[in-house]
């Protein structure tokens, strides 16, 4: 006669379960996490500004360009009407002096009118590649040009033909014009988003 021993019981899958948790005890779900950016994202296109400023520096440029021509096409009667000008203001001067006068305000009006439009289309070109470099070539360019507009008007008022003495003083203005553009909080942004590419 055999003898049943204590019953040997396997543990079933509803004892290894661990007990409920309870609402109580149940860590609170996590919320969800956005990061917004700091800053939209600059877009690569150029804004508007800069457009209308290179054309603005482009006209400019183009009328201190059309103010040199007229001067050089008629610089033999610019010459004589401007020797007369300086005989009528200093009777004592000789005809030598005044001549060498007229030579050194046509060589230096020539002179600045150069640079004016070089420095204009190296600052258009510097925006349209957009670097931050071009603003300061651009405030430069509209100080010389607003400069030197006023002293040719006022050494050659007599002695060129009009419009064209007032010409430098409108392309003048408009290269100022470019110039105030190019300093919108637009296209600061825009130069600032390229010069961190390429230095990062």
């Amino acid at each position: 006669m055999t003898t049943d021993g204590p019953a040997q019981h396997s543990p079933s899958s509803d004892s290894r379960r661990p007990p409920p948790v309870s609402d109580s005890r149940r860590p609170p779900p996590r919320p969800r996490i956005h990061v917004d950016p700091l800053h939209d994202p600059v877009p690569d296109s150029p804004p508007r500004a800069v457009g209308t400023a290179v054309a603005a520096v482009a006209l400019g440029v183009v009328a201190v360009l059309a103010a040199a021509v007229a001067v050089a096409v008629d610089l033999t009667t610019v010459r004589e009407r401007l020797r007369a000008v300086v005989l009528a203001d200093a009777p004592d001067t000789s005809v030598t002096d005044a001549a060498d006068t007229v030579t050194v305000t046509l060589t230096v009006a020539g002179a600045v009118a150069a640079v004016v439009v070089l420095l204009g289309l190296l600052g258009a070109l510097q925006l349209r590649g957009r670097r931050s470099s071009a603003r300061s070539v651009l405030v430069t360019t509209a100080v010389l040009a607003a400069a030197g507009s006023a002293a040719f008007v006022i050494a050659t008022d007599d002695a060129v033909a009009r419009p064209w003495v007032y010409v430098p003083a409108g392309g003048a203005a408009l290269l100022v014009i470019g110039a105030a553009l190019a300093f919108t909080p637009a296209v600061g942004r825009w130069l600032r988003a390229a010069e961190h590419r390429r230095t990062s």
